[in-house]
């Protein structure tokens, strides 16, 4: 068992990730559009069969239903305080509108909006069409990032998706609907994608999931008819008797049980003992959960700030399970401590800096805390 979880840690470990298959929905008002990624497969809903398989399932945000913001904001605010930011910008109550952090950086939070009840209605049609996604995206966060004072540009249907970069790197968007003739001074571009999806994609393993599991809700379901209650009926009855069936299956397959106890905890002397055994290991596989979060997280803030630096690199990554240490290679001003300490704050982690004797790398240290 620990070493399967030592497995699955180290292919979510810095540089050990391997690309995987995506599978894009996207609601539209004439069918849902599926695109596979990577690959050039998509179309109307549903994908053949063989595009379901081995595929992440991500739900699209149409760029039309959201919003998005640069704020100011003070350092350690908490996401039930986002909304707060936004009270003469939003034009409802926050209680309908969900707020996601894309990204931190220089005393700003990036933050998208969306309507809640909307963002539930899709996830409820996904359902019905028999899928569960793991991850939730706005269509602009397929665009890659744009460097400073670059303006990217994607053309659909009858609009553009626009994004541009401010002189510190912070990306901004823009929808601008063809009907209102040119962008304004300063969203215009040269070289836009065309498409129902864009040619070129952003690191999407590396994309924030602004999916909230606790907020998922199930459709309610109908009461049920009479057809319904009598095959309730029958599935009851045969349920009682599979039950019993499996009783007897059960204790015969005891010994066996107890034999894959004592391969996990070694010999025991009583099921107390066995039962502390299985506790403390079940508490390993716990913390090695929690280390993947505060690892998976880190990663998606440098790899956003990296994004939007020209002048840093990554030269070296190490992990010893407690400590990530990140060695970055550059000639451009290296950032203040309290940059990594933010970026440690919001994983639960600390940081620490330091340059090396000819100040060509920088060591970031990421501590993620004893083990409980």
């Amino acid at each position: 068992m620990k070493t399967a979880l030592i497995n699955q840690f180290e292919r979510l470990s810095p540089g050990r990730r391997k690309p995987c298959a995506w599978l894009l929905v996207r609601p539209e008002a004439g069918g849902w559009q599926w695109r596979r990624v990577p690959g050039n497969q998509q179309g109307s809903w549903p994908p053949p069969a063989d595009t379901l398989q081995a595929a992440r399932v991500a739900l699209l945000i149409p760029a039309m239903h959201c919003s998005h913001f640069q704020v100011a904001a003070p350092p350690g605010l908490k996401r039930h305080e986002w909304p707060l930011l936004l009270e003469d910008q939003l034009q409802q109550p926050p209680e309908q509108v969900q707020v996601h952090c894309l990204a931190r950086s220089a005393g700003h939070l990036q933050l998208l909006v969306v309507n809640k009840a909307q963002v539930q209605q899709w996830l409820s049609e996904a359902e019905q069409l028999g899928i569960a996604p793991e991850y939730l995206w706005a269509e602009p966060q397929l665009m890659p990032l744009a460097d400073a004072g670059e303006v990217r540009c994607w053309v659909r249907d009858d609009a553009r998706y626009l994004v541009r970069a401010d002189e510190q790197g912070r990306q901004q968007w823009l929808v601008w609907p063809d009907a209102l003739g040119e962008p304004p001074e300063g969203w215009r571009s040269d070289a836009c994608m065309h498409g129902d999806w864009p040619p070129q994609y952003a690191d999407l393993q590396r994309l924030p999931n602004l999916l909230d599991v606790r907020q998922v809700r199930r459709a309610r379901t109908a009461l049920f008819n009479p057809v319904q209650r009598r095959l309730l009926a029958v599935a009851a009855v045969l349920g009682l008797g599979w039950a019993s069936l499996s009783l007897v299956q059960w204790l015969g397959q005891v010994p066996g049980w107890k034999a894959e106890v004592q391969a996990l905890t070694g010999p025991v002397a009583n099921t107390r003992q066995a039962s502390r055994e299985l506790a403390r290991l079940q508490s390993e596989q716990t913390d090695w959960r929690v280390r993947q979060e505060q690892l998976v997280m880190l990663e998606q803030a440098i790899g956003n700030w990296l994004g939007s630096q020209q002048g840093w690199g990554v030269s070296g990554s190490y992990f010893d399970g407690r400590t990530w240490r990140l060695v970055l290679s550059g000639n451009a001003t290296r950032p203040a401590a309290d940059h990594w300490q933010s970026l440690a704050k919001a994983a639960g982690a600390t940081a620490s800096a330091e340059p090396s004797e000819n100040g060509a790398l920088l060591s970031v240290r990421f501590d993620l805390g004893a083990q409980p």
